[in-house]
């Protein structure tokens, strides 16, 4: 990566990134997971659990600021404890966490009898090294599952979705909109506070307070929107987060409940028949 795209974070910060990424990477999974680093008798890291096919990860994550690519793994007492009594135990090495470009970051996935093999070459210091060759690293490279994608109407509802997550925090006047382009094969998305969005049905002004963005139906990892590339695995609550600190300062008024429920309502129909959210007409789809 090149150092001008890196984040200047913390060794907390780092930590705390990889999880988030872990987090939203389960649910995308449809694997249900928790944060279990406040609990005073956790082995790891994070749990998850699938509630279709009753599949529970105890997952340990290793945090690389880079690609980490070669490095040992530093591994705790309680850590190699899981590692060894339990087999169904995971091992996530989370790379390039610093950079600016949140789809960079990937997820390989350690576990089964590589990751036992891995765990029966540690050296005990007064912590364990685990020795990781460059082969292993490269073939978990090769076999780790690709990133989510999301189609046009897809990302339109995630964002959507995050807009709805800043009503539900009091932001009653942020507006979303979603039109045809002229030449009917790109949508236009916008999102902004309701003085440069004013009006029923909205007027989107050349302000450049608004955010906004033309999108075409493409699968796409990650698109560029509100100033930052925002991953197709991010949560409402990531991206209402990035949208309230790319929008003019707002105060969490609370005072349209009526827009709130609209968007709610438009979001719901939408994702179930699979359309686009337009806010001018029905919806529609690409194509």
């Amino acid at each position: 990566m090149n150092q001008a795209d890196l984040l200047k974070l913390s060794n907390h910060e780092i930590e705390a990134r990889a999880i988030e990424a872990v987090i939203a990477y389960e649910r995308a999974a449809g694997r249900m997971a928790v944060d279990l680093r406040s609990k005073k008798d956790a082995l790891v890291d994070v749990e998850s659990f699938d509630d279709t096919t009753g599949e529970k990860r105890l997952i340990e994550i290793k945090a690389f600021g880079g690609a980490g690519r070669g490095d040992f793994l530093w591994l705790e007492p309680n850590q190699v404890e899981a590692f060894e009594t339990d087999p169904a135990a995971h091992l996530y090495l989370v790379t390039n966490v610093r950079s600016a470009d949140p789809s960079a970051i990937r997820i390989l996935d350690l576990a089964g009898d590589q990751l036992r093999e891995r765990i029966e070459q540690k050296r005990e210091k007064h912590y364990f090294e685990v020795p990781m060759p460059v082969a292993l690293y490269d073939d978990l490279v090769a076999s780790a599952a690709s990133l989510p994608a999301l189609v046009g109407t897809g990302f339109l509802l995630q964002i959507l979705d995050g807009v709805i997550a800043l009503h539900d925090r009091g932001y009653h006047r942020t507006r979303f909109a979603v039109t045809w382009a002229p030449d009917g094969l790109h949508v236009r998305l916008h999102v902004g506070r309701e003085s440069e969005m004013p009006g029923d049905p909205l007027q989107v002004t050349t302000s450049d307070l608004i955010l906004s963005t033309s999108l075409e139906d493409v699968q796409r990892t990650a698109r560029e929107f509100a100033g930052v590339m925002i991953p197709a695995w991010w949560d409402r609550d990531q991206i209402a987060d990035q949208l309230l600190a790319a929008l003019p300062p707002m105060e969490p008024a609370g005072d349209d409940p009526e827009y709130r429920d609209h968007l709610r309502e438009l979001y719901e129909r939408h994702r179930a028949a699979g359309t686009l959210p337009l806010t001018d007409g029905e919806g529609g789809a690409w194509g």
